[in-house]
């Protein structure tokens, strides 16, 4: 054979090889983790203080014992008319407490009193949230949404 129909050949080879081993997974597998799609409604986020930082805290105990299990910065800018959007990826299966959005004053080094929650997935600021409704990912229910309405609120 002369060096041209081997090249044809081998590129033809690796061809077939390169789209057989490109096709489709089965889609068929069970999630592993879970997936939250959170929207914040900001009812006033001209109000979006200047110092300190605005957490979104996913909580597997409520009231909080230690760190968060997941958490998010959000700024100002991510504020689109009001709405912000975005994912919690990878979540382990379990239940959570809370999701909330809250506002880490600055000028308070004390870790219990220096957050000012500005709104939660459910429940009620006068319970401290803990009505909030818990919610569970599995793998029946690998992926949710949840909308959480919140007023910037800086203690002031």
């Amino acid at each position: 054979m002369n060096i041209l129909r081997k090249t044809t050949i081998a590129t033809l080879a690796l061809s077939m090889m390169f789209f057989v081993s490109c096709g489709d997974s089965d889609n068929n597998d069970p999630a592993t983790t879970g997936t939250l799609n959170i929207t914040v409604n900001v009812s006033n986020p001209e109000a979006w203080p200047s110092e300190g930082t605005v957490f979104l805290s996913l909580e597997t105990n409520w009231p909080p014992q230690g760190p968060p299990y997941k958490s998010a910065v959000l700024t100002s800018s991510d504020a689109v008319n009001g709405v912000i959007s975005t994912v919690f990826e990878d979540l382990d299966f379990a239940t959570y407490k809370l999701l909330a959005v809250s506002w880490q004053d600055p000028n308070n080094p004390d870790p219990t009193t220096n957050q000012y929650i500005w709104g939660a997935h459910s429940g009620s600021s006068m319970t401290g949230f803990m009505d909030a409704t818990p919610f569970t990912f599995s793998a029946d229910m690998d992926t949710q949404s949840l909308v959480i309405d919140a007023t910037v609120n800086t203690g002031s």
